[in-house]
């Protein structure tokens, strides 16, 4: 894909770490880029920098996912590029002290490490698969899902997660299979 001016992406957890990088990386070359996150003051401050589009978006609800794409294709039409960074680690044992894992803190990990990656991927490749084949390279988008080394060699304490991560890299391959 020949990345340019004409192309639009989206980005989950854009406002700091790995997802600003990628967002600046891709607003220097001219992609129109809309970034998700729940960080409002680092959000706007990127976007105000970078000449990008911040929206809040709760990744792990469905919801939010669908009215910030809404907001990200009014705005720069549909994505063809859509990256997912947001996540977040919660470290705790599996016992400590005599107590079990929180589920709470287990759920939240899962619900935006995974649970967003799914409902980004998802919307996201609805709305590629109507967008026209590109002359260049005969594809409508791409889809990036970030993992991390802790799918297969979770360190103590990244219990949930190790156990997120482990769930986007099981989901690559079924999901490129479908979109094939």
């Amino acid at each position: 894909m020949r990345i340019g001016s004409g192309i639009s992406a989206v980005i989950s957890g854009g406002a700091s770490g790995l997802g600003a990088a990628v967002v600046t990386r891709l607003s220097l070359m001219g992609v129109k880029v809309t970034f998700f996150d729940t960080n409002v003051e680092l959000g706007n401050k990127l976007a105000q920098s970078t000449g990008s589009f911040f929206v809040e978006v709760e990744i792990s609800n469905h919801g939010s996912v669908l009215q910030g794409l809404k907001s990200a294709r009014s705005k720069f039409g549909c994505e063809r590029i859509c990256i997912n960074c947001a996540g977040i680690s919660k470290a705790e044992k599996t016992v400590s002290k005599g107590k079990a894992h929180r589920s709470t803190i287990f759920e939240k990990v899962v619900s935006v490490n995974l649970n967003g990656v799914f409902n980004l991927s998802t919307l996201s490749a609805e709305g590629m698969a109507n967008l026209p084949l590109l002359e260049e390279t005969g594809d409508r988008g791409i889809i990036i899902s970030t993992t991390s080394i802790a799918a297969s060699e979770g360190q103590i304490g990244q219990l949930a997660y190790a156990a997120s991560k482990a769930g986007v890299s099981g989901m690559v391959l079924p999901m490129a299979r479908d979109l094939a």
